[in-house]
């Protein structure tokens, strides 16, 4: 059966698709852990570097406390993936919860040396590996195949929404609860996840943790993982549904990866802002775009096919970073010039990356869906780890390179090149797309 025929347009009830799949209280369940897990995640994060930079002064210092949450997905987020797709993910989500409950704790008493903050950092982070491939994966097993699209845009309008508010209230947060109040704050926004999703069913003829450990020695448990990754790899190489999906989310990761590293380069020449402000004239109104995207996929995801909503995807974000290049010789223009002129700018800067998180969207929901469906229930924890493990390694790549070349040969023309690829791809995938429509 084509991936398409599940998102055939059909009547619909008068009730949106949104409000349908919220009212189905195993999803809802799920919803609420994920909100508020990631919710904490999130202002974790940004909460320590806060305090980091209170106690420190250093942006170095920061710098190796958000090391500390990449290397973990890059050095274990496939294993956790093979690990999760032999057990009930409800129950590993539960753990996963209380888990990071404890470490919130924890860091009540472990500012005094910040070498112990990064450790605890670090093993957050590793305890996150075995969420993060427990959660998306569970969305197939509580909501139809009608309603799959409409499920993912409302986990990937949670995701980003969670992560723009997370940064925006990180400072007010610490401020209003203290540097001691906010983590038992964290401590109980974990526990309200861990209780939502103990309320979703469990997953019938999956392994107990307890049966294993006992059956089982590390060495045999190791060469298990090993052998359930491989079988992962070879898997998504057979299925060219699977992984042209799994190379779409990694490169719409991977680019917002390099415009985040370029973004305070960009705010400070280009809209002549304080670095401080890169995040609201950038982030704030791409993470806008991403979700009105994510919440206009799920309405209509019964009008369009998934074909459809990737391929103007990825051909409008790559036609928006070439215009958003161009940019840097509009400047130059008179109209742009003088404070009238600068707000014109200023207001075109913030349309082109609305859309373009927009266009994200169309993208990324899709890809998603079309992922769940095509991988097995048994295969899908592997999966979404392969994708956060290859995302966490090429993350890093970014950082560097994109930094490196903004600085030796311009902010835009890096924004170009990346356009022009992107653009390029898109422009290849029609005949793909014709192929699977055919």
């Amino acid at each position: 059966m084509k991936i398409d025929a599940i998102f055939t347009p059909q009547r619909t009830s008068q009730t949106s698709a949104v409000v349908r799949v919220l009212g189905n209280s195993a999803f809802r369940s799920l919803w609420i852990g994920q909100l508020a897990s990631s919710l904490a995640v999130s202002v974790t994060m940004f909460v320590l570097a806060l305090r980091i930079y209170q106690l420190t002064g250093s942006s170095t210092a920061v710098s190796a406390l958000f090391l500390t949450f990449g290397v973990p997905a890059f050095l274990f987020a496939m294993a956790s993936g093979a690990i999760v797709d032999h057990f009930d993910k409800r129950t590993i989500l539960i753990l996963a919860d209380v888990a990071r409950a404890v470490v919130a704790v924890l860091f009540l008493f472990a500012f005094g040396n910040i070498v112990i903050v990064y450790a605890l950092a670090f093993f957050y982070a590793f305890i996150t590996q075995f969420a993060t491939p427990s959660e998306a994966p569970t969305i197939p097993r509580l909501v139809g195949n009608s309603d799959l699209v409409t499920a993912n845009s409302i986990y990937s309008f949670t995701f980003y929404t969670s992560l723009a508010i997370g940064s925006l209230l990180s400072g007010p947060l610490l401020r209003f609860f203290g540097p001691i109040g906010v983590f038992v704050f964290l401590c109980a926004m974990f526990i309200v996840a861990a209780i939502s999703v103990s309320r979703i069913p469990k997953e019938a003829g999956k392994k107990k943790l307890r049966s294993l450990l006992g059956r089982y020695s590390l060495l045999d448990m190791a060469g298990k993982v090993l052998s359930s990754m491989s079988e992962g790899v070879a898997y998504i190489k057979t299925r060219q549904k699977l992984l042209d999906a799994l190379l779409l989310l990694m490169g719409t990761q991977v680019t917002l990866a390099i415009l985040a590293t370029l973004g305070p380069a960009f705010a400070v020449q280009l809209l002549e802002v304080d670095v401080h402000d890169a995040s609201l004239y950038l982030v704030g109104p791409a993470v806008v775009g991403i979700v009105v995207g994510a919440l206009w996929v799920g309405n209509n995801s019964k009008a369009f096919t998934p074909s459809t909503f990737i391929q103007t995807g990825v051909t409008a974000a790559g036609l928006l970073l070439l215009i958003i290049s161009l940019t840097v010789s509009l400047k130059r223009v008179a109209i742009f010039s003088g404070a009238t002129g600068g707000l014109i700018f200023l207001s075109l800067i913030l349309v082109l990356f609305f859309l373009l998180g927009f266009a994200n969207s169309l993208l990324d929901v899709p890809a998603n869906s079309v992922l769940q469906h095509e991988a097995e229930g048994g295969m899908r924890g592997r999966v979404y780890g392969l994708l956060t493990a290859v995302v966490g390694g090429l993350g890093m790549l970014p950082v560097l390179v994109g930094g490196i070349l903004g600085d030796i040969v311009g902010v835009g023309k890096v924004i170009f090149f990346l356009g022009v690829l992107i653009f390029a791809y898109g422009i290849l995938r029609l005949r793909y797309n014709k192929i699977e429509n055919g």
